[in-house]
């Protein structure tokens, strides 16, 4: 009896010895698990919420745009921080705008400056021109837009940031920005200033983009005067129907020239003429009403008609198209005080 309980007490002993063995194996692996389901369930939540504060889950939006050959859909991400950013940006606009005794602007819809706030942070560039050789002009056309626009760009260069700038640290480089183009413009002979206090815009696009090295505002200005009925570009015929949304009266088009655009390396775009503003290309003509004349080269429309606000003109580039290029149209507009606004700058891309 003795044997036998000395032998179940020896493999009790083992036994227990074993457990420890085990324990001492296992433990480090037991508390790993104690801390995964700690972090899962307390810890990971705590951090998204923080997380969720700093940045934004960006949803796609597509946008189906306009160009005198093909319908082009283009697939954008909406960015909810971008989105207060844009939003904050029309405020401090529309603060100077009213300190200078001018009408508010409304945010547009076209999506060209937001392209080209990406495409200068892609390339680490200031310019108006793109990467792909188009000016303000032709880019906000491509993207479907058929008013007047203006654009503005402005950009910080960030030296030593680890990581991207914070809400509150962009929302202090709008504001910097901003005052800069407001009160220290004259390197540009002020014309971002006047830029953003045109008593003639009604509405603005505004890009924003950024990394940890640049941040980048661009802001177009339109003119809205036009609600559009047909705006139809083929070939060279051009068709036009709309009502003006202000006592207005069409006046004339003048025709300007520039070369197709051809794409651009970011040494060129660091360097002249691309560092610097922009203008519309060659004057080359103008369209007219019937018995009326100007001192350049013009042509008579072959419909053109106003009721009231309600318009319908029609014409024919083709006797100024003389090779390839871009062909904008800038439609002006008259009050009854004889002031000229510009209602339109459509580029017409032609190659043949």
């Amino acid at each position: 009896m003795v044997a036998h309980f000395f032998s179940f007490g020896l493999k009790a002993n083992g036994v227990r010895k074993e457990k420890v063995e085990l324990l001492r194996y296992f433990a480090p692996v037991l508390v790993g698990i104690l801390v995964i389901v700690v972090f899962f369930t307390l810890v990971n939540p705590y951090i998204e919420s923080l997380h969720s504060s700093y940045t934004s889950t960006p949803t796609k939006a597509t946008y189906t745009t306009f160009t005198n050959t093909d319908n082009v859909t283009t697939t954008i991400l909406v960015d909810p921080i971008r989105s207060e950013l844009v939003s904050y940006a029309l405020e401090v606009i529309n603060h100077d705008r009213e300190t200078f005794g001018l009408a508010s602007v409304e945010l547009g819809d076209n999506i060209a400056a937001q392209k080209h706030s990406e495409d200068l942070v892609r390339l680490s560039v200031l310019s108006h021109w793109g990467a792909d050789g188009m000016k303000p002009y032709m880019r906000y056309s491509v993207y479907g837009g058929k008013n007047y626009v203006q654009e503005n760009v402005g950009v910080m260069f960030l030296v030593g940031k680890a990581s991207p700038p914070s809400v509150e640290e962009m929302k202090s480089y709008i504001r910097e920005l901003e005052h800069e183009m407001i009160y220290n413009d004259s390197a540009a002979n002020w014309g971002h200033r006047d830029n953003i206090l045109d008593p003639a815009h009604t509405h603005v696009n505004i890009g924003i983009d950024y990394t940890n090295n640049m941040f980048v505002m661009v802001q177009d200005f339109e003119n809205v005067y036009i609600n559009w009925n047909v705006f139809e570009v083929n070939d060279t015929q051009v068709t036009l129907d709309g009502s003006l949304l202000k006592d207005l009266e069409a006046y004339l088009f003048v025709v300007f020239y520039d070369p197709l655009p051809e794409p651009l390396t970011r040494e060129q775009l660091l360097g002249p003429p691309y560092n610097n503003g922009y203008f519309f290309g060659e004057k080359i003509g103008a369209v007219l009403n019937k018995g009326y004349e100007v001192d350049i080269p013009y042509v008579y429309a072959t419909k053109w008609y106003q009721s009231g606000l309600d318009f319908s003109i029609e014409f024919d580039l083709s006797p100024f198209v003389q090779k390839d290029g871009v062909y904008t149209i800038l439609f002006e507009v008259i009050d009854e005080k004889g002031q000229i606004y510009y209602a339109t700058a459509y580029s017409i891309f032609i190659k043949k």
